[in-house]
């Protein structure tokens, strides 16, 4: 019998089970009409097959229920009443539709008197599973298997029904799939602010453009970027920062409505796809109100925090376009955004694309040359006009650009963006810089001192004044003699980021800073009062066309004058004529480089320079 059997699953088993049940109470039913009962009952070699039937009726776990051709029920075991509620006597001679179906699936009392099986449909084994109402109004579902037993005629024909109760296998069934819905979204969807993530994105994009094949729908993508977050995580914290991110979540959201799709693609990072806009003009529109709904400011704990983005746009046809292209252009657009001040909209263009792999390309040689050192270093001296003579070095690196020649390689780079390569070629220039200066010392017995431009891809790197320090004692330098020059734009004192903190470590560890480039139009007279620095260095935009523009002739004065009090030593770049360095000195600048002293050197021309300058004052 095992063999047999090893074949069968439990539910086939059952399943037969169950029909052989029926069919066995069918004939018991019909032996008894026929008067089989008056036959003495054969004992089979198990016993009294009557009995055993009367056994299995009884204790059987499904409801059996036979019914004429009409549906009327001529019979049932009492598990079926177990499990409806229903005694046998409430239901003989009734149909199951006039008592079991819920409100919502009843039918008319003239489609339940018109009701007749049809025996095309319901053949033995059809199984059914229908959602059904117990006698105390609790509903539960319903597996039916059918069982039909051919009689003499049509009015004669029997139909068996097997009835099982499912409801706890159905509810898991639900259960399981509503994990499985969960899990999908869950999968689908960031967990921070509820919109798609980047799989879904990607997964959405493919469809829009598959359902674009052979038409004329057209995609658009807006490519969206807060401006400034990670000053929001460091002045307000990292919930902030979440309440942001949901915030624009938000907005984003209700702009696009059912346009298409919103996703976050990481950080502050945000893509909305859109199903066939109508045009520029309404790609336009949407990412002017999804700036302008950010407008409002974010209530965070007590505080009210105003947001900016940017947003690139990108309108293509979909039957030509692809998921990565999209992605790409609507990135180069976003770049651009930015780099036109924030907050702006940029649309991606040919142009617009062409200068961004040019771009690529030249990042990819500057790279090259990081890797493989072949950076060079200019020296540019730095006068003293009291001690008529030069005191020191200005170290900057330089890179032979691929089609503009010799470059200053960071003015190619973005400071958010390029900050390691900007590292790199500060640190460059730092250790270059003090070995090639140390040169000069050693053939002049003079001991210049080298300053240096730093920003805060350097600063920032809480390793960097080690490094620093490292490399002052390797060149054999007093870190006294090595002056850090700041761009007076990344001195910022209403930032906690903003510099002044390491301004004070290179003070701690003897460096003298000097603010660069002042009067450029990005700082002001208070980092003069906040900032802890040693010199001050005239912008060249203030030194060029002095000789005539008296403003800038009585604004010098008042900047030097202001510095002069606070103890400062000043200097200016970008001194070209006799002229501007005499009228500086006589204004109390002490210190001047420029064309008037030399154009930037390599270390062997500043030996030449060194020996044989000699500066033409004007004479009047």
């Amino acid at each position: 019998m095992s063999e047999i059997l090893g074949g069968v699953t439990g539910q086939q088993l059952l399943f037969v089970l169950g029909i052989a049940s029926a069919l066995v109470a069918v004939g018991y039913f019909f032996g008894r009409r026929r008067g089989l009962a008056a036959v003495p009952a054969r004992v089979s070699g198990f016993g009294n097959d009557t009995a055993i039937l009367q056994l299995v009726v009884q204790h059987a776990h499904e409801g059996l229920v036979m019914q004429d051709i009409y549906g009327r029920i001529e019979w049932t075991n009492p598990a079926y009443s177990r499990i409806t509620g229903f005694s046998a006597e409430e239901i003989r001679g009734r149909r199951p539709q006039e008592f079991i179906l819920p409100p919502a699936n009843q039918i008319s009392a003239e489609e339940i008197e018109t009701f007749r099986f049809d025996l095309t449909k319901f053949r033995s084994g059809t199984e059914e599973l229908i959602l059904n109402r117990r006698k105390d109004g609790k509903f539960f579902w319903n597996q039916l298997t059918f069982a039909v037993v051919e009689g003499k005629t049509l009015e004669d024909t029997k139909i068996i029904l097997i009835c099982r109760d499912v409801t706890n296998q159905v509810e898991h069934v639900k259960d399981l799939e509503h994990a499985r819905i969960r899990l999908k979204h869950q999968a689908e969807h960031d967990d921070l602010t509820g919109v798609a993530n980047r799989g879904k994105l990607n997964s959405y994009l493919l469809e829009r453009i598959a359902e674009g094949v052979g038409g004329n729908a057209r995609i658009g993508i807006i490519h969206f970027d807060l401006d400034h977050f990670k000053d929001i995580n460091d002045s307000h914290g990292h919930g902030a920062g979440d309440t942001v991110l949901r915030h624009v979540a938000t907005v984003m959201s209700r702009v696009l409505g059912n346009k298409g799709l919103v996703a976050r693609i990481g950080g502050d990072e945000f893509v909305a796809v859109v199903s066939d806009p109508q045009g520029r003009e309404e790609m336009e529109d949407l990412g002017n109100r999804i700036i302008e709904g950010l407008t409002k400011p974010v209530r965070v704990d007590r505080h009210q925090v105003r947001v900016t983005g940017s947003v690139g746009l990108v309108l293509a046809d979909a039957a030509t376009a692809s998921a990565s292209e999209l992605m790409n252009h609507a990135d180069i657009a976003l770049y651009a955004a930015k780099r036109s001040g924030r907050s702006q909209i940029c649309w991606y263009t040919d142009a617009l694309g062409a200068a961004h792999r040019h771009r690529r390309m030249i990042l990819a040689q500057l790279d090259e040359d990081l890797e493989n050192s072949g950076l060079s270093l200019m020296l540019i001296p730095q006068y003293d006009m009291e001690s008529r003579r030069i005191t020191g070095y200005e170290a900057a690196a330089c890179w032979l650009h691929p089609s503009e020649g010799l470059v200053d390689p960071v003015s190619l780079l973005s400071a958010q963006d390029d900050t390691k390569r900007i590292a790199q070629i500060e640190l460059f220039a730092l250790r270059e810089g003090l070995n090639k200066v140390r040169r000069l010392r050693d053939v002049s017995k003079v001991a210049f001192f080298m300053s240096v431009n730093l920003s805060g891809a350097s600063l920032k790197d809480a390793g960097f004044v080690a490094q620093l320090r490292q490399a002052a004692w390797e060149a054999g330098f007093e870190t006294s003699d090595i002056v850090v020059e700041l761009d007076e734009k990344i001195i910022r004192f209403d930032e906690q980021d903003g510099l002044s903190g390491s301004v004070d470590l290179l003070k701690e560890i003897g460096c003298r800073v000097a603010l660069d480039k002042f009067g450029g139009g990005h700082g002001g007279a208070g980092q003069l009062i906040y900032l802890n620095a040693d010199r001050l260095k005239l912008c060249p935009m203030l030194v060029a066309g002095l000789e005539e523009c008296r403003e800038k002739q009585q604004l010098i004065q008042s900047i030097i004058r202001l510095a002069g009090n606070m103890g400062l030593t000043i200097s200016a770049a970008g001194v070209d004529t006799a002229t501007q360095a005499d009228l500086l000195r006589q204004f109390g600048c002490t210190m001047v480089q420029g064309k008037i002293i030399a154009e930037p050197l390599s270390v062997t021309e500043a030996e030449i320079h060194m020996r044989e300058f000699e500066f033409q004052e004007h004479r009047a």
